[in-house]
């Protein structure tokens, strides 16, 4: 039973195609929405800590994606048609994220969209989205890195949030 949750081999038809169609599908949006692309990925406020874990959060990512060659989809089970939902979810969240960010005002703090409901959409629903890659090929080798990858974007967020209270005080607290 434990085999069927830790198939590790190379494969074609793989984790390895979803994971990297949500980074292209970021790059994607970040090119038709080029400005609201440079704001996504401007770091310049960083602190040391934010920037080390923006790092690690990097690193966990590549490396799920690495680990993600070895994981073959888990096709014709229950675990690939939620895994499937869960994804496709994502992903529709990603572009609705995406876009409730760059249709916003620069300077103002984004309440609109999908931001009503979180501060970070585009993290979550990254998350989510590598979530669903996991559920859909049973796989404990990739929730297993899906760990750190969390535990850094984490640390990305509390650095985010501390930028967000200086910039925006009492009406980002709310």
């Amino acid at each position: 039973m434990i085999d069927f949750f830790t198939t590790f081999r190379p494969t074609l038809l793989g984790a390895w195609i979803p994971a990297v169609g949500m980074i292209l599908l970021q790059m994607v949006c970040m090119s038709i929405f080029k400005e609201g692309g440079k704001r996504a990925v401007d770091t310049s406020w960083y602190v040391a800590r934010t920037k080390r874990f923006a790092m690690f959060n990097s690193m966990f990512q590549m490396f799920f994606i690495a680990v993600a060659v070895f994981v073959p989809f888990k096709c014709g089970t229950v675990w690939f048609a939620v895994g499937g939902i869960v994804y496709v979810f994502a992903l529709a969240l990603f572009v609705w994220s995406f876009w409730s960010y760059c249709t916003a005002d620069r300077d103002k703090l984004i309440t609109k969209g999908i931001y009503r409901y979180s501060r970070n959409p585009m993290d979550v629903v990254f998350t989510i989205g590598f979530l669903g890659i996991a559920i859909s090929c049973a796989s404990l080798w990739l929730l297993l890195v899906l760990l750190p990858y969390v535990w850094a974007m984490h640390g990305t967020i509390l650095g985010e949030e501390q930028y967000c209270e200086k910039s925006f005080g009492d009406d980002y607290r709310e």
